[in-house]
């Protein structure tokens, strides 16, 4: 299991950025769950979780993670921190952490 922090930069929320990790996250076999103030979302069941992700109330300047866990989740995180970095909406945090 796998697991990266992301800061939140962009002034206008979070929620309008749902839809694209959870395309990201299709391309992969891993459980991809993302995590917020103790709250959790299962990020590969759309159309269902994006609705789920913007109830979590992310918001600019807080802090969220997401956590991967299959054979593929080297793969699933960097991807998705690409993707993130791409928007220029949000710092991907060095903490990047090997769960067991």
């Amino acid at each position: 299991m796998l697991e990266k922090n992301f800061y939140v930069t962009i002034e206008t929320g979070f929620a309008r950025y749902a839809a694209g990790i959870i395309s990201v996250a299709g391309n992969f076999s891993s459980n991809i769950t993302i995590l917020y103030q103790g709250k959790s979302v299962e990020i590969k069941n759309a159309p269902e979780c994006i609705m789920q992700i913007m109830n979590l109330g992310i918001y600019t300047h807080s802090y969220f993670t997401i956590r991967a866990d299959g054979t593929d989740e080297i793969q699933a995180i960097d991807a998705i921190s690409d993707h993130l970095r791409m928007l220029d909406t949000m710092n991907d945090m060095v903490n990047l952490k090997y769960m067991e």
